[in-house]
């Protein structure tokens, strides 16, 4: 099956908006690949009126890319039973909205493992669900056996898998993320994360490489979901004890490889306590693209790759960070990392989803 002029509906967790992950970008993706893409956004805030109505509205994002809100018929879906009824009829009322739309013959792609856990009540050509994360739910067993088909970007979430036709890949990156094209606000020179400032980050690291590296400076690009009671993040972000350390609200996806392009190293400093922290990151391919050395956490994906710079103690990663800001890269060690990141552009992938598919007569 190819991927192309095809009609892929795409199921998303997180909201369209300036920050993408994974199943923002491989909708940007598809649709640029001449296919018109239906990006399934979360409900939106349950009203007594939704009893009525699911609310569907479309808007064109871009040319074959439009965003589809809806509301949940029923409240309370946490438990099981209503769950299964308001998912019955969301199901039926996209099916017909998307009839009444001309809406035919359509992929049913999703990265949500709390919603339409039974992909055929769409009616669907053919099922996909991709596991970008690793979640402990017990609806997700139910999506698991629903889909036809599995597609990973870890071998460590194979284990998920209760069916046989699955697909490992990894995360992807665009073409266009490979150059900056714009200047931006910040002078060049400093160690760099973007991402989500929440619990899955080890403050205790960030706060020993701010002693440790008191000249250098580290920026911090992405939305903060404050953890929890934890003291050390409190010292960072709120109580901005470190002068060496920038804060800057996230920005627009597209926009990261400008900020990317004048770090010196950039940092993926997980807490590998927290469940499915030590797997593939989508961050990862975005510093590659841009040839930039990474310190971080020990990754199950990378253990075989000198490709990352690994630490499983935080001394060892300081260490690291003392070395790339105090030496020149060679040239060879930059175009190493930008090949590495090239043969994970979404057209390989989609490629290698196409032959999939095909070995799989579909």
């Amino acid at each position: 099956m190819k991927l192309q002029n095809r009609n892929i509906l795409i199921v998303s967790n997180e909201k369209w908006g300036d920050v993408w992950y994974s199943k923002h970008n491989w909708a940007n993706e598809l649709s640029l690949n001449n296919n018109t893409v239906y990006f399934i956004n979360p409900p939106e805030k349950w009203k007594f009126s939704n009893l009525f109505s699911s609310k569907i509205k479309a808007t064109k994002y871009a040319k074959n890319l439009n965003i589809i809100n809806y509301c949940n018929r029923l409240p309370l879906t946490r438990f099981e039973l209503i769950y299964k009824i308001n998912d019955t009829i969301i199901s039926r009322d996209l099916r017909q909205w998307f009839s009444r739309n001309n809406v035919k013959e359509y992929i049913f792609l999703t990265f949500d493992p709390y919603r339409f856990s039974n992909p055929k009540q769409l009616k669907p050509i053919i099922s996909i669900y991709f596991i970008a994360d690793k979640y402990t739910i017990k609806r997700e067993k139910l999506l698991i056996r629903n889909a036809d088909f599995l597609i990973t970007v870890s071998p460590a979430l194979n284990i998920l898998s209760e069916v046989k036709k699955t697909l490992t890949l990894s995360h992807g990156i665009s073409e266009t993320e490979f150059q900056p094209d714009a200047e931006i606000e910040i002078n060049q020179g400093y160690i760099l994360y973007i991402g989500n400032i929440d619990y899955r980050l080890d403050y205790s690291f960030i706060k020993q490489a701010l002693i440790n590296l008191p000249e250098e400076r580290f920026v911090f690009i992405g939305n903060i979901n404050a953890p929890l009671n934890n003291s050390i993040f409190e010292e960072l972000f709120v109580q901005n004890k470190f002068s060496n350390l920038t804060y800057h609200p996230a920005v627009h996806f597209k926009k990261l490889k400008n900020y990317i392009a004048k770090a010196k190293v950039c940092i993926a400093p997980m807490n590998l306590d927290v469940n499915g922290n030590n797997i593939n990151h989508h961050k990862l391919l975005q510093y590659l693209a841009q040839g930039k050395p990474i310190v971080a956490a020990s990754f199950k994906d990378y253990e075989s790759n000198d490709i990352l710079i690994s630490y499983r103690k935080q001394e060892e990663g300081i260490l690291h960070l003392k070395s790339f800001v105090s030496i020149a890269e060679k040239n060879e060690a930059i175009e190493k990392r930008v090949s590495f990141a090239k043969k994970y552009i979404y057209k390989n992938l989609i490629l290698q989803i196409e032959d999939f598919l095909l070995k799989n007569k579909i």
